[in-house]
C-alpha cells in the first residue's frame, strides 16, 4: 500500500490542464502553462476511453515499481505523498494516432506540488 493521502480537486489545475489538452499536444507541457512547475500525467486513447481508463493507465505502472530500485512513473506521481492537489481535463483530438482510428481522447492531469522529485517522497 502506498499510504498516500487523498488528493483534493483543484479547479485552477483543471483549467490549466484544459489549456494544454485543447492544444491536442500529446507531450508534456515543458513548463509553458505557468511559472510554477506541476507534476503531469498525459494519456490518450481512441474508441471508448473514459476517464476511468485514463486513471487506470496511470496506476497500472504500480506493478513495475520496485522500492529497492525506485524509478519515477505515472503511478508514482499519482501517489506522491507531498502532492495535495489534482486537476484534469480531456479534449477530443484528431491526428494523435492513425486517422483510421478516429479522434483520440487526450487526458491531461496536473499535480501540485510536483512529485517524482529525486530525494523526496
Amino acid at each position: 500500500a502506498h499510504n498516500a493521502p487523498a488528493l483534493a480537486w483543484s479547479p485552477t489545475l483543471a483549467a490549466r490542464a484544459a489549456l494544454w489538452a485543447d492544444q491536442c499536444a500529446f507531450r508534456h507541457t515543458g513548463g509553458v502553462l505557468s511559472a510554477q512547475r506541476y507534476g503531469e500525467n498525459i494519456v490518450a486513447g481512441t474508441g471508448e476511453f473514459p476517464i476511468t481508463a485514463a486513471v487506470a493507465s496511470f496506476v497500472a505502472d504500480e506493478v513495475q515499481y520496485d522500492p529497492a530500485h525506485p524509478s519515477y512513473l505515472l503511478f508514482t506521481q499519482v501517489v506522491w505523498k507531498s502532492t495535495t492537489q489534482l486537476g484534469c481535463a480531456v479534449s477530443s483530438c484528431d491526428g494523435i494516432f492513425d486517422r483510421a482510428l478516429g479522434p483520440a481522447a487526450l487526458y491531461v492531469c496536473l499535480y501540485d506540488p510536483v512529485g517524482n522529485v529525486i530525494g523526496q517522497a
